[in-house]
């Protein structure tokens, strides 16, 4: 190069050593969690309400599915179906919830079979006893009375939800959640108090008439 010939090319300028070194900021991975409801309207409206909810946006990828007012074999079985699916697409996930109601005993055996295949699949069984109803009540009242049955449950809610709602309890009530997400605290406490002092030394929702396992479910989501 001739005297007096100036250099062509990108210049690389050296870093200040008192400038920060800037790093890539990475997004926190979120669990992934599947919740099946066995039933088409109740489970599904509350917890697509639930999970809009900041706590849970946060921290949770939740994929809420609607049951067919099925038997708890065939709630678990389309679990199983929707975490195939899943992995066709090459996705997984974290966790896979079936929310399920107790009914009466005669409703048992069904519950029985569905927990044994459940538990083959890492599947997570959330009962209520005798239905998803008792959650919504445990918003209002802690005590563990016995019901017959869900029509039962539900004529007792009723008294609470006419003097929030001015209005009876619907089970497709698309509300559902925002009627009741302010007292979620006090349910939480609640169900978890009727388990552990009620019914305490039963391990199976199945045997406490009346309790409910939503509160763990819940009590995850919300942190």
């Amino acid at each position: 190069m001739s005297k007096g010939a100036r250099k062509t090319g990108r210049v690389r300028r050296k870093r200040s050593p008192h400038l920060p070194i800037r790093r890539r900021q990475t997004r926190p991975v979120k669990t992934k969690v599947l919740i099946v409801g066995q039933g088409r309207k109740t489970e599904p409206n509350y917890f697509r309400g639930l999970v809009r909810e900041d706590p849970v946006t946060r921290r949770f990828a939740v994929t809420v599915k609607k049951g067919r007012g099925m038997s708890p074999e065939a709630a678990v079985e389309q679990a199983i179906t929707l975490q195939l699916q899943a992995r066709s697409r090459e996705e997984t996930y974290d966790e896979v919830w079936c929310v399920l109601d107790v009914e009466g005993p005669a409703n048992r055996p069904s519950l029985d079979n569905a927990a044994e295949v459940a538990a083959e699949n890492t599947i997570i069984l959330c009962l209520s006893n005798p239905c998803f109803e008792i959650w919504l009540l445990a918003h209002f009242e802690r005590r563990a009375r016995a019901f017959k049955d869900c029509d039962a449950v539900i004529a007792r809610l009723s008294t609470h939800w006419r003097g929030r709602s001015q209005q009876d309890y619907q089970k497709n009530d698309e509300r559902v959640y925002d009627r009741v997400s302010e007292l979620t605290a006090a349910a939480i406490a609640n169900a978890q108090w009727v388990r552990e002092t009620h019914h305490r030394g039963k391990t199976d929702v199945a045997d406490c008439n009346s309790a409910t396992g939503v509160y763990l479910l819940v009590r995850k989501l919300i942190g």
